[in-house]
């Protein structure tokens, strides 16, 4: 890809992974992060995308192998502070400030919450499905598997969360409503 087919790339999607990687990471610090790596891979690797899919589906995938990486990575790092944490008394320095606790609170309460608790193939499905409202087809393109193995990870992650959300006593009417292609796999 040519330079300036990067700067008008990055202005065309950047808006919109941005919006993506805020729903996956749940918080906007990681989301910037997310953003901005994606298209520093792009203007690292531009020249390796061979229009054989959309340029947007493309970057949904780097997006999602970064995110990928990353909860990797801070499955690691948990573990280890967990480790550290059990073994020394707590530290009032440590703890999150009013702003982060109230932020902490809100996504905690938020649906988008509840989907990160599914597992990654259903989590990654359903916010490209109903955050970014890719199509079926897309989603199989960027998730690189088949487009009945798409299907099957939105409707079980559609009734996972049904799950999550009677569990906890919430109405499961907040899910999305099935748009018009969701319909014959909805029952």
């Amino acid at each position: 890809m040519h330079p300036l087919e990067i700067d008008e790339t990055t202005r065309e999607h950047f808006a919109r992974i941005h919006r993506a990687a805020l729903v996956l990471s749940g918080n906007p610090w990681d989301a910037d992060d997310l953003a901005q790596e994606t298209f520093l891979v792009l203007a690292r690797q531009g020249q390796k995308f061979e229009g054989r899919s959309s340029v947007y589906t493309w970057l949904y995938g780097i997006l999602l192998n970064l995110d990928r990486r990353e909860r990797r990575r801070y499955g690691m790092r948990r573990k280890k502070l967990r480790v550290l944490w059990d073994n020394q008394s707590p530290d009032e320095s440590l703890a999150p400030g009013a702003g982060e606790a109230a932020e902490v609170a809100e996504w905690k309460k938020s649906l988008w919450a509840r989907v990160a608790r599914l597992s990654d193939g259903q989590r990654q499905a359903l916010v490209l499905r109903f955050s970014e409202g890719l199509r079926y087809e897309e989603i199989a393109e960027v998730l690189e598997c088949p487009l009945g193995t798409v299907k099957s990870r939105i409707f079980h992650g559609l009734a996972g969360l049904r799950r999550i959300l009677e569990e906890e006593g919430d109405d499961a009417r907040q899910l999305p409503a099935f748009p018009g292609e969701d319909l014959s796999h909805a029952v």
